[in-house]
């Protein structure tokens, strides 16, 4: 999947997988696009084209939004399906899909692979049928039709899929659910109705080894967009106080700060494996990443999901799952006040993260998805 908006999970599980099938001793061909996701390529590529965000010129889409991002405008629009996620990147653009699929199709007349693997990318899904080779890829419960969908904003898909004589489902959903195998990075426990030819694998990667490490900071990243920078910053403040610890602020711009004698650092990035085993709470936006981030290094979890459906169903997930609590507006001092609650008043609503960090160990991760993808072509 790719897009002119800041999302780092489909490239860097993208990434993640292609190297396992490398691992594995297959040859891979990465698809990208030049939309500033895509970097360091793990495999050798094939550029595919970018869509423009809700079909946009592209000079207009290329400043539009990155300065809506910034403001944290985007973070006030409900998004209330993965449907409508399609439709605001432009992935159901009729001229974009079809520009998508000829690029793919091309490629694969090529070189014949034996496997497609789609991490969210419904033109690869669609090439691949229409080249008669098997499709795989990743998968969710809250991206099913039957969760929550928008068929209205797919019309120009099922156009398209009627002119090149295939089934034209009212939700384009459903054709990303017609895959071989659906691969879930997840575990029963937070996704238990991921519909037909789930395959869970949970963590993509073997968890770290956990050492007896002082937990010493808090680190929050609320994502890129979700929040105004000034709200970030103002979070790891009320955080330094109310937890009386240094904070690392992801995502913003990078500054220095002090407040109640303890650092608030601030920057648009941050090596998360070297913070999370220090972190005595992760504050993050409800992404799939970063709430298995949290789960792999048994951190505690404030979700800010906002008004976008998958980070609201992962919240409510981790919080059932006794992992963490879920902050509904993002209001520093809520923020602040519901990790006080997890790490110093009651404890014991994190009591749930050791067993899920166990259930997503036990499920195999990418070796798993090589396996299954192996067995289906073989």
């Amino acid at each position: 999947m790719v897009a002119r908006s800041q999302m780092g999970g489909p490239w860097s599980r993208a990434q993640r997988i292609a190297r396992a099938f490398q691992d594995g001793g297959h040859e891979v061909v990465l698809a990208w696009g030049d939309d500033g996701n895509c970097v360091n390529p793990v495999a050798p590529t094939l550029e595919i084209p970018v869509p423009s965000p809700l079909g946009l010129p592209e000079a207009i889409a290329r400043h539009t939004f990155p300065l809506a991002s910034r403001l944290g405008l985007m973070g006030r629009k409900p998004v209330r399906s993965f449907e409508e996620v399609l439709w605001l990147t432009g992935a159901l653009d009729e001229r974009y899909t079809r520009a998508a699929v000829d690029a793919l199709r091309a490629h694969m007349r090529a070189i014949r692979p034996d496997v497609v693997y789609s991490e969210f990318s419904l033109a690869a899904v669609i090439a691949a049928r229409a080249e008669g080779i098997p499709c795989v890829g990743s998968a969710s419960q809250p991206t099913t039709a039957s969760y929550t969908s928008n068929p209205r904003k797919s019309a120009g898909i099922r156009r398209l899929l009627r002119e090149m004589g295939m089934p034209a489902p009212a939700s384009s959903l459903t054709v990303l659910e017609g895959m071989r195998r659906r691969f879930i990075p997840s575990c029963p426990t937070l996704e238990p109705w991921a519909g037909e030819r789930a395959v869970y694998c949970g963590f993509l990667d073997e968890p770290p080894a956990l050492t007896p490490t002082p937990r010493d900071c808090v680190l929050v990243y609320l994502g890129a967009g979700s929040v105004p920078a000034g709200v970030a910053i103002r979070a790891g403040q009320e955080l330094a106080d109310a937890l009386g610890c240094d904070v690392y602020v992801a995502g913003v711009p990078e500054a220095v700060r002090i407040s109640g004698g303890y650092t608030v650092a601030c920057a648009p990035r941050f090596d998360f494996a070297e913070l999370l085993p220090r972190a005595r709470v992760f504050v993050h936006h409800g992404g799939q990443n970063s709430m298995m981030d949290a789960l792999s290094y048994e951190v505690p979890q404030v979700l800010v999901p906002g008004r976008v459906f998958e980070r609201q169903f992962n919240a409510e997930a981790v919080e059932s799952a006794r992992c963490g609590l879920t902050v509904r507006e993002p209001k520093p001092t809520l923020i602040a006040r519901a990790a006080r609650r997890l790490v110093v008043d009651e404890p014991a609503l994190t009591s749930g993260i050791r067993g899920l960090r166990a259930e997503l160990s036990s499920l195999g991760g990418t070796k798993r998805i090589v396996r299954e993808v192996e067995k289906l072509v073989s």
